[in-house]
């Protein structure tokens, strides 16, 4: 079978003629892909930006699943890891879910304004696509945990605490490996870029701050103005 080799600066792919004629491009099938994608990252991630296996779609649908398990890891953990691992008993979901949108999408932000300076060869849309795939082992890890806890006894909390570092590193590798393979990066320049948009993501969220505590501000002061105009009269 004829073969073509893909090669860029941080990755090299090697493509079988027909490989991905045959899949069908269904959204099921986009959303299985993504168990490919978490065991071989390279392949999986590149396969996503140019051989289409995955979608805007699809990966909409990863970030509701994650949103979900968080309201499930918050409604189903055990009693006494919510008291010792600070899991909280109530979750406004509504909060929670902005939180975790606005997070995930500050994320692709910030991937792109800096890696669109930094020669990435990523697209917002692409950043968007290979991040939401990211996180399905924080999904596959964390919510059978949050059941196994009902059950498990207090003793096995380092196993559980050992199981929740997997999956964040799990999922940080990833977001690394996608990093590399959609803008072509090398290993070090792909860690000090990743180190930049966390910064970045922070600054952000300082001068958001800072704007909303102004408008308050500003709003106090005109609406303390008018009443002490308002009572003048």
């Amino acid at each position: 079978m004829a073969e073509k080799t893909m090669k860029t600066k941080g990755f090299k792919r090697v493509k079988k003629a027909g490989e991905t004629e045959g899949n069908k491009r269904t959204l099921v099938n986009q959303l299985l892909y993504s168990f490919h994608v978490i065991f071989h990252p390279f392949d999986g991630f590149w396969d996503l930006k140019h051989e289409k296996r995955g979608s805007r779609k699809s990966a909409t649908v990863l970030v509701l699943i994650f949103f979900l398990s968080t309201v499930i890891i918050s409604r189903f953990t055990g009693y006494l890891y919510r008291f010792y691992l600070d899991d909280g008993m109530y979750m406004d979901v509504v909060g929670d879910f902005l939180t975790i949108m606005g997070t995930f999408l500050l994320w692709c932000v910030a991937n792109w304004a800096l890696t669109t300076l930094m020669d990435g060869e990523g697209s917002f849309g692409d950043v968007y696509l290979v991040s939401a795939y990211a996180l399905v082992p924080m999904i596959l890890i964390n919510v059978p945990l949050a059941f196994l806890s009902n059950i498990m006894p207090l003793e096995l909390i380092t196993f559980r605490t050992l199981f929740r570092n997997i999956a964040f590193g799990w999922t940080g590798f990833l977001l690394l490996c996608s990093m590399l393979v959609v803008h072509q990066y090398t290993m070090a320049k792909t860690v000090w870029t990743a180190i930049f948009i966390v910064l970045s993501m922070a600054f952000i969220i300082f001068l958001g701050l800072l704007f909303f505590n102004l408008i308050g501000q500003l709003m106090g002061f005109v609406s303390g103005l008018y009443w002490e105009i308002i009572l003048r009269l």
